[in-house]
């Protein structure tokens, strides 16, 4: 499996991260959802590694996921921004994951850019 995030999806990663410290996990969030085939995928920094994590590979190097969720995922993906609705789209050849892909600190605390 392998991501690809493109230079506009990492600025704006970065602009979100700030300080903030951790692993990159595509987390995929049941929260509210009802069940664990329904949920979406976000972008989470994490301190460590559980023993239910994987990682898949990316140009910025190892991204964990659970693997429990990695089936949802297809075998190459993109995480994009749009500008236009300020969001970062999670995607592949086949299909839209996520058109709005959140980026939390391990709390699940959603991170926001400073103005």
């Amino acid at each position: 499996m392998e991501l690809t995030f493109t230079p506009s999806a990492i600025e704006r990663i970065d602009a979100l991260k700030q300080d903030t410290e951790g692993k990159l996990h595509l987390f995929y969030d049941t929260e509210g959802c009802g069940c664990g085939n329904s949920g979406i995928f976000s972008i989470r920094f994490v301190k460590e590694a559980t023993p239910e994590d994987i990682t898949i590979e990316s140009n910025l190097g190892p991204v964990l996921v659970k693997r429990w969720s990695s089936h949802f995922l297809d075998e190459k993906m993109t995480l994009d921004y749009n500008a236009e609705k300020l969001s970062l789209v999670l995607k592949s050849d086949g299909q839209y994951f996520n058109n709005n892909v959140l980026v939390t600190d391990h709390t699940g605390c959603q991170l926001t850019a400073r103005s």
